[in-house]
């Protein structure tokens, strides 16, 4: 059933053990970096991407809220009303901005 799905989810989210253990977790991204692919690394202690990724919360065009932790995660880095830009308006957000904005630590070639 519904709740004891959500139970069991809400016991073994990913996010829950990345919090746990973020000062001593290294992301390394390239590509799209896509709902959860931007949520979780951004718990980690220090992330490197490559140029070509980019950063994306699609959640909202499909009537739903971030839910790998970047409810969390996101605004920690780059705060709340970046955050809200970026799970509201389902916008692109390339490297050079991510850098920028504090969503990633380095970039790398």
């Amino acid at each position: 059933d519904a709740a004891t799905a959500h139970a069991v989810r809400s016991l073994r989210l990913p996010a829950a053990a990345l919090l746990r253990c973020a000062g001593r977790v290294e992301f390394r991204v390239h590509g799209a970096c896509v709902g959860a692919g931007a949520e979780l690394p951004a718990f980690g202690r220090h992330v490197v991407a490559a140029r070509d990724a980019f950063f994306l919360l699609p959640e909202i065009r499909m009537g739903l809220i971030p839910g790998a932790g970047g409810c969390v995660s996101i605004p920690r880095r780059i705060g709340r009303q970046r955050a809200a830009f970026m799970a509201l308006s389902a916008a692109r957000i390339d490297a050079s901005t991510a850098l920028a904005w504090g969503l990633i630590d380095a970039l790398e070639d």
